[in-house]
């Protein structure tokens, strides 16, 4: 014999599972935001790590989207600001050296080490491994810190 489908049953379970799944959004929400430290100098070495993780990944859009200051993307295209970004050096390693908060204005000097694509006399590119410094400048918008590049 068979039974009487359960639709109540299944009915309420489905609505168990959608706030159980609503109950582990919002706590995934908050773990992030906790995540931000307190320290503006400790959230500012962070963006600067995530800043330099994507250059050596070349990921110039990200950059532009998530890490360039609002003011800068409101008068620099997307197209204008990857433009002069074709062609520039790969990053292979960094290491953020110090951060220097004020006034929700930041500095960072980071050390990279880098391939730079060098013009040869005779012609063709030469590939040449250098250490570099890095210093960056940043802004503290609505509590997040934004890098300050031009396009």
């Amino acid at each position: 014999m068979r039974s009487a489908p359960r639709a109540p049953f299944q009915a309420e379970s489905a609505r168990r599972i959608a706030a159980g799944g609503l109950a582990a959004l919002a706590l995934a929400a908050v773990v992030a935001s906790a995540c931000r430290s307190a320290d503006p100098k400790e959230d500012l070495k962070e963006r600067a790590r995530q800043y330099l993780e994507l250059k050596q990944k070349r990921q110039w859009t990200a950059i532009y989207e998530g890490l360039l200051d609002p003011e800068t993307r409101k008068t620099v295209k997307l197209e204008d600001f990857l433009r002069p970004r074709k062609e520039t050096m790969d990053v292979l390693g960094f290491e953020v050296l110090s951060t220097d908060v004020a006034d929700g204005s930041g500095s960072v000097k980071a050390k990279m080490d880098v391939v730079i694509p060098v013009l040869s006399p005779r012609g063709g590119t030469t590939m040449i491994r250098k250490e570099l410094q890095d210093s960056q400048q940043w802004v503290r918008r609505d509590g997040r810190w934004y890098i300050q590049l031009r396009g």
